[in-house]
């Protein structure tokens, strides 16, 4: 394969990756919202050592960068009225930076916010909605969409073996009883990938996923609550 072709298959392939929740390979996200649409959002990111040289590549240096640092988080919260980050902590192992974080919001507008400023470097607003009516409502959230490009199955192999183990997970709850509905990137209802672990009713919905699996669906992904 010629050097230009490959540049032209792998590019693309690592923007998309690597901007899936700014720069991330495994998230954790749990949203507990209140009746008043007040709630607590926890996320916890497990970000590879070997994306820390990823914007030096030629053609990367425009990504967006990991909050990684207790400042960091402070900053996009503060800029974002009804947003208020209460806790903070960040691990290293040889394989990973694992950082966890618990931000308060006062009414769902901010929390949409958040995670449009925090999703894609704040390209998203299109893929995060959500409405809130007293004690019922939906949140809506594309968290992936299949680029239009055809990628070498050998690369495909590759990123199989580097994104092992590495899952996306997303849990909501709310008084009473919620339902959780997988869609594609385009906020149409799909069944549930077979490889997803999904709790589809009850007081807390949830979906898990492996990585490499929602990047690899035709059709992209994406989860609606309802309560």
């Amino acid at each position: 394969m010629k050097k230009n072709t490959v540049k032209k298959i792998i590019l693309p392939l690592l923007a998309s990756v690597v901007c899936l929740f700014n720069s991330c390979i495994g998230i954790s996200m749990d949203i507990q919202m209140n009746r008043d649409g007040s709630g607590k959002l926890t996320m916890e990111y497990r970000i590879s050592n070997m994306l820390d040289s990823l914007g030096s590549f030629s053609g990367n240096e425009s990504l967006p960068t990991i909050p990684v640092g207790r400042q960091d988080w402070e900053r996009t919260a503060e800029r974002i009225p009804g947003m208020k980050l209460t806790s903070y902590s960040k691990r290293e192992t040889a394989q990973d930076t694992i950082i966890s974080a618990n931000l308060d919001f006062s009414n769902p507008n901010a929390l949409v916010s958040f995670l449009t400023s925090s999703y894609t470097g704040g390209s998203s607003g299109e893929n995060i909605s959500i409405n809130h009516n007293g004690n019922t409502g939906s949140f809506d959230f594309i968290i992936f969409n299949q680029p239009d490009a055809e990628y070498d199955t050998n690369l495909i192999s590759l990123f199989q073996s580097v994104f092992n183990d590495y899952d996306l997970s997303i849990s909501f709850s709310a008084p009473g009883n919620s339902t959780m509905t997988i869609t594609d990137g385009k906020g149409n209802t799909i069944p549930a990938p077979a490889s997803a672990a999904t709790v589809s009713s009850g007081r807390r919905v949830s979906m898990t996923m492996d990585v490499f699996n929602i990047i690899n669906l035709p059709q992209g992904l994406g989860v609606k609550f309802n309560w």
